[in-house]
């Protein structure tokens, strides 16, 4: 009896240690795991939807070689108690990356971001055309809609304007995918009320409200891609402003007959009337004609000191700068050798 309680106890011995030894190098296994770092193919992109459990999003990150094993990873979610903080959205993955980081780009809502650019002096149906080709925003054929709708402009600030043209702020941004248009036009508005915000007080010194500011700061941008020219094209704004002249800008002509412009401006489309035309009318046009810089608003508010009145294209980019109408006429007849009637001009 001794002997055969001695036989049992050494089996129970054996497989306690064995079960230990089991225990042990399975934790150093899984110690292991957490910081071992996985080389992950280029840009392997995974997506959480509502409803996914950390199991299914463990399997998929093994599928996708992400992490080596999706036990092993749900066991550290776990441990650490990050079962509620899943997050939901599209990452990416790439490089040389621990099971930890892989979580916790996760539970912090790391998403993949996809970027789009709006050039100074974009129009709204310029601008609509680079939505129309951004597949991850939900509907991307929109903008143009959301632009006129009025209950839109109202909640960016603006009243009752007709139009959202002139009050986003063309630059560089960043969304998740499946993000609506209407999200990102409010983050296109939001930045451009912050540009103005923070020349409000400059433009109290003017006589001019900021959608005037921005109407002068449209034409700016559409006549001059030189940065450094636009104070010299607000002097020339801003000097016939003050000695009531009109405008006379082409690119206010062209806007009228968008977005069918065929890119020639000819005597015919300078006689027309239109709500936007300079050349038929006093003032401003009804609406700016484009999304302005901050460059152009600069130039509305701190422009060159001159009596420059006229300038024209040199067709090298620059313009030419008279102040009367007889040098305006001769620099004309220099650097335009047809004159106005049949001069090729391309809307930026």
């Amino acid at each position: 009896m001794k002997k055969f309680f001695i036989t049992v106890l050494s089996l129970f011995l054996i497989t306690v240690f064995v079960a230990g030894a089991v225990v042990f190098f399975k934790y150093r296994e899984y110690r292991n795991f957490k910081r071992e770092e996985v080389k992950v193919g280029e840009n392997i992109s995974v997506v959480i939807s509502r409803g996914d459990s950390w199991r299914k999003v463990a399997s998929v990150l093994q599928e996708n070689d992400i992490i080596t094993d999706s036990k092993m990873f749900y066991w550290m979610i776990r441990e650490n108690k990050w079962d509620a903080k899943l997050k939901t959205g599209e990452f990416e993955f790439s490089g040389k990356i621990t099971p930890v980081d892989v979580a916790e780009k996760i539970i912090q809502g790391r998403v993949k971001l996809y970027s789009f650019t709006i050039p100074e002096g974009y129009n709204k149906f310029d601008t609509a055309e680079v939505f129309k080709s951004l597949e991850w925003i939900v509907d991307n054929n929109t903008f143009i809609e959301i632009c006129d709708d009025p209950e839109f402009i109202r909640s960016i600030g603006w009243g009752d304007l007709k139009s959202c043209e002139g009050l986003l702020f063309p630059s560089t941004y960043s969304f998740e995918k499946g993000v609506k248009m209407r999200t990102v036009m409010e983050r296109m508005a939001s930045q451009m009320n912050s540009i103005l915000n923070k020349y409000e007080n400059d433009i109290k010194e003017t006589d001019m409200d900021k959608y005037e500011v921005l109407k002068i700061a449209s034409l700016i941008e559409k006549e001059t891609g030189v940065r450094e020219e636009q104070p010299l094209i607000g002097s020339v704004f801003m000097n016939r402003r003050r000695l009531g002249m009109k405008y006379q800008s082409d690119p206010t002509v062209i806007y009228g007959f968008l977005p069918e412009f065929e890119g020639r401006i000819r005597r015919v489309h300078l006689i027309t009337d239109h709500p936007w035309s300079t050349y038929t009318r006093y003032g401003l046009p009804v609406t700016p004609i484009c999304f302005p810089g901050e460059g152009a608003i600069r130039g509305v508010l701190f422009p060159e000191s001159t009596n420059y009145l006229y300038f024209v294209s040199t067709k090298k980019g620059y313009h030419h700068f008279s102040k009367t109408l007889r040098e305006h006429n001769a620099a004309v007849e220099h650097y335009q050798i047809k004159g106005l009637k049949d001069v090729p001009f391309k809307f930026r």
